[in-house]
């Protein structure tokens, strides 16, 4: 899961609204000290009289620039346009309709947030209105933390709590001046601070003219400077409407569908042949990329010409990614248009994957459409969802969009109910590492394994649990993961975990963005076993892709047992020299044979050939 989100102006809003908070004994009572604060920004009746705003600036992140507009109405209502580098995105709300307008002119209503979603919402809304200027508030719980420094200047730390959700705020108003200097937003585990400068006084109200956020997750800050700033401007309400989506910028050549197109599902992951300027490469789908992705030396292969740059999350970390403009494409049928695209360097994903990649379908090409995935058939169709019907038997669940990614409910052991990011790019099933310290899972008897993203590696554990419920049916023995030993459990997430293809795998799946909607119906290979690796080891290409290379081994396995390290290189398996096998994919099959399995392997180490007996045994 690769996510670039687009948040940047999304948070810009909420903390411009809330900064626009004289010489003193250092003060502890936080209600004296907010007071204070307000008087220096204007006074609180000033501030609660502002109901609307307009302002524009310019924004920077790292090499790219761009331009910032926000139009924001009481209550709820805003809209915000913002170009950055090759990226240009508009995106609103008009009380009933979150929107957004992508980069390639698709447009995305969200018409049902999900509950966590709606709470955050309410608490932003109380926050706009100041409600936690009062003491007597039902609500908000403000207290003194500690006298702290902002860029080298004394600050009063104050923490404002909620009961309505778990997020919580720091705010540091300058001991002097009472001006907020630095805020800290806790919000899920996309948490952020946002620093405040050149403050200028607008209609006797002070105003920063200059802002940045760092987000936690990716560490890339962004800076924006206003050059205007308007309160309480008459605003057409039309403004906050969804606009017109572009012309479609895809056609089904000779159809109206592209209906059973083979992919491939190798270790738990979905590949589908795509055209790409005369050039056919294998291509990962994946919900869980908030936008499609390119491999670097694909597009350098092409010849197409890198523009800006910026970090997003992936799986355990972060990857550095840069944009471009990729040419027409084709997947059987279906011919496209010209896309941006997201370039990140795929080599280490691939090595690990063991199967040459040119890229990843996401959330910007699957939400045209109303995908089918058989994943028994290994068969998956592309429709219009505005002649999309569905006619079959199986259970309709809603699902919940943000940022470009979307949740489900599903309950574990029946007893852990909640909401879990659906993620056809995520091989496994993962539980979030804190809920699982909290609910004891991390204390189970498990397997250790290691985890990767695209440039990091994380140590996880994988266990049994009872069961999985997911949209009204029942899977009995689900294998779990989740991240072990590093988990941050300063911050709550919003979701229990991810859903992957180790559950996917038992239905076939629509996914209808458009309608906010899944319908799941029982595969061919409904709860039915698995192959599943009987060894204890993982593997990969060798970092120059001349053999296949150890790259962890758990503890209490087979291979562990058997005296394997990790950098073994893999000479021969039963007198059959790796060259001869089909690299990483053949070997992992055999891995997968039946408890009681035998194998003669020789491996390779800076010093020497060694001889390991391997004997494959169920690992849970």
């Amino acid at each position: 899961m690769i996510t670039f989100r687009s948040r940047i102006v999304a948070g810009f809003m909420f903390t411009l609204t809330l900064a626009v908070t004289s010489q003193s004994q250092e003060l502890t009572d936080p209600f004296q000290i907010l007071a204070r604060h307000f008087q220096a920004l204007g006074g609180l009746e000033r501030l609660k009289a502002e109901r609307a705003t307009y302002s524009e600036g310019t924004i920077v992140m790292g090499p790219m620039q761009g331009t910032v507009k926000v139009w924001s109405q009481q209550p709820y209502r805003n809209r915000s346009e913002m170009t950055l580098g090759p990226l240009a995105m508009t995106q609103g709300d008009n009380g009933q309709i979150q929107w957004v307008l992508d980069q390639n002119g698709k447009l995305q209503k969200i018409t049902s947030p999900d509950e966590t979603t709606a709470r955050r919402r309410q608490v932003r809304q109380l926050m706009a209105e100041y409600a936690y200027a009062d003491p007597a508030s039902q609500v908000f719980k403000v207290g003194f933390e500690a006298l702290d420094s902002a860029d080298g200047e004394k600050c009063y730390m104050l923490k404002i709590t909620n009961n309505i959700n778990l997020d919580y705020y720091f705010y540091c108003i300058n001991t002097v001046t009472f001006m907020l200097d630095k805020a800290f937003f806790i919000e899920d585990t996309d948490s952020r601070m946002v620093v405040y400068k050149d403050y200028r006084l607008i209609d006797g109200m002070k105003v920063p003219f200059w802002t940045q956020e760092t987000p936690r997750q990716t560490g890339q800050s962004h800076e924006i400077t206003l050059t205007k700033y308007v309160s309480n401007p008459d605003i057409d309400p039309s403004l906050f409407e969804p606009p017109q989506e572009t012309a479609k910028d895809y056609e089904f050549v000779g159809g109206t569908c592209a209906e059973n197109v083979p992919f491939k599902f190798i270790g738990e992951h979905l590949y589908i042949p795509v055209n790409t300027g005369g050039k056919e490469r294998f291509w990962l789908l994946d919900t869980g990329a908030s936008m499609t992705v390119l491999n670097r030396a694909f597009a350098e292969e092409l010849g197409l010409e890198l523009e800006g740059s910026m970090k997003g999350r992936e799986a355990g970390g972060v990857t550095e990614a840069t944009f471009t403009k990729m040419p027409p494409f084709r997947i059987a049928n279906i011919q496209f248009q010209g896309q941006t695209v997201a370039v990140i360097a795929m080599s280490e994903i691939i090595r690990r994957l063991g199967v040459e990649v040119a890229g990843i379908l996401g959330y910007d090409f699957l939400a045209r459409f109303v995908t089918k995935v058989d994943y028994a058939a290994e068969l998956v169709s592309f429709y219009d969802p505005k002649k999309f019907e569905y006619a079959g038997n199986g259970n309709t669940v809603d699902i919940h969009i943000q940022n470009s990614l979307f949740e489900v409910p599903a309950s574990l052991d029946g007893t852990r109910s909640g909401a879990w990011l659906f993620d056809i790019g995520a091989g496994g099933t993962f539980l979030d590492g804190c809920y699982a310290i909290r609910e004891g899972y991390a204390g189970r008897k498990g397997k250790l394994g290691m985890g990767h993203g695209a440039t990091k590696e994380f140590q996880n554990k994988s266990v049994l649990c009872d069961s999985l419920q997911f949209a009204g049916f029942t899977l009995y023995k689900p294998e779990i993961d989740f991240s072990y030993g590093g988990s941050d459990t300063v911050f709550t997430a919003d979701q229990i975990g991810v859903l992957g293809n180790s559950i996917f795998r038992n239905f076939v799946i629509y996914v209808d963005y458009s309608g906010e909607r899944l319908m799941v119906e029982k595969g061919e290979k409904f709860n039915q076993p698995w192959p599943e690796d009987h060894s204890g080891l993982q593997i990969a290409w060798s970092p120059d892709r001349s053999g296949v290379e150890v790259t962890y081994v758990s503890p209490d396995t087979p291979a562990e047992k058997a005296g394997f390290s990790k950098g073994d290189l893999i000479r021969s398996i039963n007198g059959i020299n790796i060259k001869q096998l089909d690299g990483v994919l053949a070997v992992r099959e055999m891995l997968k044979a039946d408890p009681g399995t035998k194998y003669d392997f020789v491996v390779g180490r800076p010093d020497q050939e060694k001889k390991l007996k391997l004997e494959l045994a169920e690992l849970l």
